[in-house]
């Protein structure tokens, strides 16, 4: 029986098998750099301009031209909220601007490096006076109920909210600097805790607002929060449980009751340690699983969470697309369906994919997935 998107989603959701693969392209990490995406157009024959895309703060593309999208069958749309109608971007001589949480970003190669740690020597006292972004302003759901309603009853994607923020730990060291606030967390924990409180509340606030506009539409609600490296966490269990933790916790149950939607949680880099919290705090798919050997392989995923958790992502940008050959990423692609199977993964890149990555590969990774079913 073939099935909808909506269907073929919903059904890897509750760990059923479905028709074929499910896979996914855009959002907020799992999509393609600028260029990377326009040399990808190019090659699929809709030129090579920009026209409906929506592009992120750090230059990534979010929302991806349609029929990129019904090119692969892809069976999510997206909604997001907006900015403050209180905050404008101002762009300086050499491209940099600052966001809503008073971050600078400025351009770096492909991308825009966030700096300038605003908060970098505050304390508790200055917390209560600096210009928090306004999650109550109406501007950032205008329109929104009336999208995700055409969505849902025109058309047969499952959709996802997405959010415009980095999770508390990240956007914490954004404010503080990654190495200040590190050393907060072992040195000033009063303070590592007052922040994250005030961040985490200002974040639950958003999605709160949005869920009570869209949520009873949506199949998933994103969440980031990178907690990890290339070889392991970057902090220790024991410190994610004592103050990280607990904000993951009350943001997740603030989602949860406010839509029936499971909890995507997105955190680059070797997670392992982490995973039976996240699962204990209410995560239901898992991104990026980046395949890292021995730190993050799909055998033990599937082992230790494979009846828990919906495996998203997995498809190596650093090193297979870039450097790979079209044959090495559908056998790639095969093994990952094999082992963590379709009932429980949705195939995605793990991060956006890098410029001069050939559009072979990543058509390649897509097409692996789309004969799966046929081929096994």
């Amino acid at each position: 029986m073939t099935l909808t998107h909506r269907e073929r989603v919903r059904a890897v959701l509750s760990g059923e098998r479905p028709d074929r693969p499910v896979v996914d392209l855009g959002g907020f990490v799992n999509t393609f750099t600028r260029e990377s995406y326009l040399e990808f157009k190019a090659h699929l024959g809709y030129g090579s301009d920009l026209a409906e895309e929506t592009i992120t703060m750090i230059n990534t593309v979010s929302k991806l031209d349609d029929r990129v999208l019904e090119h692969f069958d892809i069976p999510f749309r997206r909604i997001c909220p907006g900015a403050a109608s209180s905050f404008r971007y101002e762009y300086a001589a050499d491209g940099s601007f600052q966001d809503e949480w008073g971050i600078t970003l400025r351009p770096m190669g492909s991308y825009y490096a966030r700096e300038g740690s605003p908060l970098k020597h505050a304390t508790i006292d200055d917390l209560d006076g600096y210009p928090w972004p306004d999650p109550d302003d109406p501007a950032r759901y205008e329109g929104l109920a009336n999208e995700a309603r055409r969505l849902y009853e025109e058309g047969d994607y499952s959709l996802v909210g997405a959010s415009i923020w980095s999770g508390p730990f990240q956007q914490c060291w954004y404010l503080r600097g990654m190495q200040q606030f590190l050393e907060d967390m072992l040195l000033e924990p009063e303070f590592a805790i007052a922040l994250l409180d005030r961040t985490i509340s200002t974040q639950i606030r958003l999605y709160e607002n949005f869920l009570d506009a869209v949520g009873e539409y949506l199949d998933v609600v994103e969440t980031y929060d990178d907690l990890g490296a290339q070889t392991g966490p970057l902090i220790s269990p024991r410190l994610y449980r004592e103050i990280v933790k607990p904000a993951h916790a009350r943001l997740f149950a603030a989602i949860h009751a406010r839509t029936r939607a499971k909890i995507f949680f997105h955190s680059c880099g070797a997670v392992m340690p982490f995973i039976d919290d996240m699962v204990e705090i209410g995560v239901d798919i898992l991104n990026p699983i980046q395949p890292l050997p021995g730190l993050m392989d799909p055998e033990e995923l599937k082992t230790r969470w494979g009846e828990r958790l919906v495996f998203h992502g997995g498809l190596d940008v650093q090193q297979l697309l870039y450097q790979g050959t079209p044959g090495e990423v559908g056998a790639f692609i095969r093994r990952y369906l094999d082992v963590l199977g379709p009932e429980r993964y949705i195939m995605s890149p793990t991060c956006p994919v890098l410029p001069g990555t050939p559009a072979e590969n990543v058509a390649a990774a897509f097409d692996a997935a789309a004969s799966y079913t046929r081929e096994q």
